[in-house]
């Protein structure tokens, strides 16, 4: 072996030491520290976080949890700092009586308001007479642990608490079905980076094409600016582009299809809802009926579709590029 292929693979092995032992260090960068009295529990904690907070807590994403002050019983030669937080009327926040919240996206939490019925009158801790308060110091409490915002989400049953939510700063950012979700931007040095909500719809149309050299052709009940057009609408929560496509066709014409490939994307601006539109164009094979490779006559969907056809594939090219005064 040469000596500049010694030299390189001694400095590969270097690479992969350095990168191997950095991550050791990163997985062992935890200290155990347990509570002195009154627990034998112990909780794991950073040892470079904030233990000169107030208020800590570690929890799943998916369970929500009441953070509390149990950092200053923990054992440590730093006499934790604490600043006294006071409410609009000059009290100290209650820390054992904030709302219940959940780890969330981009260093946020998030507030799960429950259903009325979910819970009983006598241990509400959302009750709409104290829920300000409460709201104030859990607001508090995410400053302290360095989170950048907050979202909570309020259901139908619960809609008074819309309005405390609102005096703290919190505005909508969507709702969807009995469900409210309110946002609140955390750092004042910061602009805020909470999404808009649903900024696009998707939309698919389907050119489908059999062995006559015909295009499959829809005409609607209403907003009809050509004679014909391809099947088309929007595809669903969670739906692949090929799922909505084939979905469609065989709603408006009844025909099953298979998917073929996509062959082209339209971007739009002002939609629905004041939203921009992506609009895929896909190609479909028509699904034979038998060996023979037909396939059946379109049925046009009851109350959306008025009529539904095979095209000449030249006549509906024709139409596609004649004059209209009704297309811009």
């Amino acid at each position: 072996m040469s000596s500049a292929s010694k030299v390189l693979k001694s400095i590969t092995y270097s690479i992969i030491l350095l990168m191997f032992t950095r991550r050791l260090i990163a997985r062992s960068n935890f200290a155990f520290a347990f509570q002195s009295t009154r627990t034998s529990s112990c909780n794991i904690i950073r040892s470079s976080s904030f233990i000169n907070h107030r208020t800590h807590a570690m929890a799943s994403s998916n369970t929500p949890i009441m953070y509390k002050h149990h950092v200053s019983s923990l054992k440590s030669t730093t006499e934790p700092q604490t600043t006294n937080m006071l409410d609009e009327n000059g009290n100290e926040y209650d820390w054992d009586k904030i709302l219940p919240f959940q780890k969330n996206t981009h260093n946020s939490v998030k507030i799960v308001v429950p259903d009325e019925e979910q819970t009983s009158k006598e241990d509400d801790l959302y009750d709409a007479d104290t829920f300000h308060n409460k709201l104030e110091a859990t607001i508090a409490t995410a400053l302290q642990l360095k989170k950048t915002a907050i979202w909570i989400t309020v259901p139908s049953s619960r809609a008074r608490l819309i309005e405390e939510a609102s005096k703290s700063g919190f505005s909508f950012h969507h709702a969807e079905g009995h469900t409210a979700t309110l946002s609140k931007w955390l750092l004042d040095d910061v602009e805020s980076r909470i999404p808009t909500y649903a900024t696009h719809q998707v939309g698919v149309g389907a050119v489908v094409i059999n062995a006559k050299n015909e295009i499959l052709c829809v005409r609607e009940k209403r907003n009809n600016y050509r004679p014909w057009k391809v099947p088309s609408g929007l595809a669903e929560l969670g739906e692949d582009l090929d799922t909505a496509v084939i979905r469609e066709v065989y709603e408006e014409t009844g025909i099953n299809c298979r998917f073929n490939s996509v062959l082209g994307v339209r971007h739009t601006h002002g939609s629905q809802f004041d939203r921009s539109d992506l609009y895929f164009v896909c190609r479909l094979e028509p699904i034979p009926i038998n060996e023979e490779g037909d396939v059946p006559l379109p049925v046009p969907q009851e109350g959306e579709i008025e009529a539904t056809c095979w095209v000449d594939f030249d006549e509906y090219r024709d139409m596609v590029y004649a004059e209209d005064p009704k297309v811009g």
